[in-house]
């Protein structure tokens, strides 16, 4: 087996990588300035992640980074990140919605654009040299990421908004879905009666008809 997973059992206890979701390895190493090839290919192995957490490591490159198509939230906050090789977050995570690299040395928010082909509704870039005394930088993140809803827990429109964990934020999309499914139900429940209505209005012709030939 990998000797990693068995590191990763050791601290965190016996598990089956295949039915985690959530993996949070802050402080796990220190001064960790990229992932090794052990290291890639074990976290590969929770191919069910929704939420990796890497912060406060010393992490320096995405160098060897695991590819995990469905996760949806992704933290590297405080480390060494300059932003140069984020055009890898895409590749590995199509899926990503929610992005944490506050904290990082990321001077040049362009670098930002990288990630214009994920869907992200969330970010956090608080802490970074070019965030740092710029009044104006989230309305250029957003307009860097037009798919955003929040930058930094505020919405373009200035409304602020608190953080939530990725399962808070599983449930809220698990609300959104039972409300469109609800609206779509009255919906075809409204056209049933309407049609309804119509048999019933057809039928009252039909019987005014027979009395009067009657």
């Amino acid at each position: 087996m990998n000797s990693f997973i068995e590191k990763l059992k050791t601290n965190l206890g016996n598990h089956s990588p295949k039915e985690i979701e959530e993996l949070i390895l802050d402080n796990f190493w220190e001064n960790k300035e990229s992932l090794t090839i052990d290291e890639k290919t074990g976290l590969e192995q929770y191919t069910n992640l929704i939420h990796l957490s890497l912060n406060n490591l010393g992490l320096k490159s995405l160098k060897n980074f695991p590819a995990i198509k469905g996760l949806y939230y992704l933290s590297i906050k405080n480390n060494e990140l300059n932003g140069d090789d984020f055009d890898l977050i895409p590749k590995l995570y199509p899926g990503l919605q929610k992005l944490k690299i506050s904290g990082n040395v990321i001077e040049k928010v362009n670098n930002l654009a990288k990630l214009s082909k994920l869907k992200l509704r969330k970010i956090e870039v608080k802490e970074n040299p070019f965030s740092v005394g710029n009044k104006t930088y989230k309305k250029k993140v957003f307009q860097i990421l037009p798919c955003l809803e929040i930058v930094d827990q505020e919405t373009e429109g200035g409304e602020e908004i608190e953080t939530t964990d990725y399962h808070n934020e599983q449930d809220e999309q698990q609300d959104d879905e039972d409300y469109d499914e609800e609206n779509e139900n009255e919906e075809d429940n409204h056209e049933d009666d309407n049609k309804d209505d119509g048999d019933e209005d057809y039928n009252e012709d039909e019987d005014d008809e027979e009395d009067e030939d009657k």
